[in-house]
């Protein structure tokens, strides 16, 4: 595993410290008062849907208000800016996730996140992410949309979030079949599926769970979808993984991220992460989760740091050879 120097690590060193700090510092009252979770997603999609689940069982656990506060602008920018520039005191805080890496790795927010915040909890996502279609599209299945792509170079639109993890996606796809598709920032995955939906665009990168009200409705078609593994997701048992559907190299996963500013007390950034790791651990929450597609498993603590930088090294790398850095 690729070991940073010393000056890029970052403050998950100080969250670990705090495991061996006396109780009674750990006993600091957190939260005091209203806590902001920012989202860097507009309202209705997958992670704003997870986060409002998240937010109401924490609210309920602490006896604080947990309030979701969409800010989609720039793409996650502004969000991330907010949250790094705020008050250190664990009260406003970022629910995002690995995303964020690509967003620098491409040039689109310049922070490093590996030590631009203090990393309070680390979940991983389950689920994946769907490549999906207007429900009366011509194309039936992958190898149709590739080869359509094939034949007549950049007329298949294809909608992403520039930048982000599902251009990411999208192109490791690209790298591994040869496709010529017509990249086009669609913003959200809330706006993808409107988009879709108008014929706006041909196809589009969206988050599993997100679309399955759309193809229950005959809105939307599935046509593989694209993982941490080769599986087929659960919930849609009948639809290939890109990695079935012949394409080896098509495998990008996802981790959620609560982010603090950098200078949060380690014992806060603790408390943080234990009220986290609370709800995760909550079989009525994990079945509610799992139910939309979204099961979640608290990465420890212990190997937070380590699972991080192998996720920033193998985001660095895709930039790289996808030319998107």
């Amino acid at each position: 595993m690729t070991q940073f120097p010393i000056a890029r690590r970052s403050l998950l060193a100080l969250a670990g410290a705090a495991l061996m700090l006396p109780q009674a510092a750990l006993a600091q009252s957190w939260p005091s008062g209203s806590v902001q979770l920012v989202v860097p997603a507009r309202a209705g999609g997958g992670t704003d849907a997870v986060s409002r689940i998240i937010a109401g069982a924490l609210q309920e656990q602490t006896g604080q208000p947990f309030v979701v506060v969409n800010n989609p602008g720039g793409g996650g920018v502004v969000a991330a800016e907010e949250v790094r520039n705020a008050t250190p005191d664990g009260q406003t805080l970022l629910f995002f996730h690995t995303g964020v890496l690509a967003m620098h790795h491409t040039g689109s927010y310049a922070p490093d996140p590996m030590t631009a915040f203090a990393v309070a909890a680390e979940m991983a996502v389950g689920g994946t992410y769907a490549l999906a279609v207007a429900a009366d599209s011509p194309y039936q299945t992958l190898q149709d949309l590739v080869q359509a792509s094939i034949d007549n170079p950049n007329s298949v639109s294809m909608g992403v979030q520039v930048r982000g993890s599902s251009h990411f996606m999208a192109g490791l796809l690209t790298s591994d079949s040869g496709a010529r598709f017509r990249i086009v920032d669609a913003g959200s995955d809330a706006d993808k599926m409107v988009q879709l939906q108008g014929h706006q665009i041909d196809a589009a990168m969206v988050n599993t769970p997100g679309t399955l009200q759309y193809v229950e409705n005959g809105d939307l078609r599935v046509l593989a979808t694209i993982g941490s593994d080769a599986a087929r997701d659960p919930v849609l048992p009948d639809v290939p993984s890109m990695v079935e559907a012949g394409y080896p190299n098509a495998l990008y996963g996802l981790d959620f991220l609560i982010l603090a500013p950098v200078g949060t007390d380690p014992a806060v950034v603790q408390s943080i992460h234990d009220a986290f790791a609370a709800v995760v651990a909550n079989e009525a929450i994990d079945a509610q989760l799992t139910g939309m597609g979204f099961a979640l498993s608290m990465v420890p603590q212990e190997a937070m740091q380590a699972r991080l930088e192998g996720i920033d090294a193998r985001v660095a790398a895709t930039a790289e050879l996808l030319g998107l850095n």
